[in-house]
């Protein structure tokens, strides 16, 4: 099993979607069952979405929030500021208080790798 996979503790999902994968992740989800597309389905129990600017999480976000529950886990990976073959918006110190829009708050901050970082979210229940 992947490092990432355990990292981020996928296995205990029996659906995972993962929404706009890079090429550099082509393998990395290859131990667990994933979807790339959450229009089949009603409900999202975890979800990966690749970014590269709050704009796009914005877009992604308006598809997938429908589908969120009370227990669902977003992890939102971004580059990484610092590299320059991804350059983004995004960022560690990025101000994360859209979140709110969405009944949703930042829970933990991992990096990925030299190139991505990532972000788990999930709702903040009031």
């Amino acid at each position: 099993m992947h490092n990432l996979v355990k990292k981020l503790k996928l296995y205990k999902f029996k659906d995972v979607y993962i929404l706009n994968k890079p090429e550099s992740f082509v393998n990395t989800f290859n131990d667990i069952n994933y979807s790339e597309s959450i229009v089949i389905t009603s409900y999202v129990e975890c979800a990966l979405v690749f970014t590269q600017t709050k704009e796009q999480f914005i877009n992604e976000m308006l598809t997938l929030f429908p589908r969120i529950l009370d227990t669902s886990i977003i992890w939102v990976f971004y580059p990484n500021g610092t590299t320059k073959k991804e350059i983004s918006e995004l960022h560690k110190e990025f101000n994360w208080d859209f979140l709110g829009d969405y009944r949703l708050k930042p829970t933990k901050l991992i990096a990925v790798n030299p190139t991505w970082n990532a972000m788990k979210i999930k709702k903040a229940i009031a």
